[in-house]
């Protein structure tokens, strides 16, 4: 066996192994970067249906507001019906 055939019967296998390893990394490194970007839109999401269901949460106080209005409204009419 000459050097050269050594040197391609131990180098090949090695590259192989490596430009795999190498390979498996860049994909590491894409999923980890698909993941944030996921993370990053589900937070954003998240801040907007917060933002959402608060403004929802300020119109139904302002709805229960008002309906107690007419309820203590309707109450004073009402007394004022009895009375007569």
């Amino acid at each position: 066996m000459t050097d050269t055939q050594l040197d391609f019967a131990i180098g090949m296998p090695v590259f192989t192994v490596l430009m795999a390893f190498i390979g498996t990394v860049l994909q590491v490194n894409m999923i980890n970067a698909r993941l944030t970007s996921i993370d990053t839109r589900i937070t954003s999401l998240e801040t907007s249906f917060n933002a959402r269901f608060a403004s929802l949460e300020a119109r139904f106080e302002t709805l229960i507001g008002k309906v107690i209005e007419i309820d203590n409204r309707l109450t004073r009419v009402e007394e004022r019906l009895e009375r007569r």
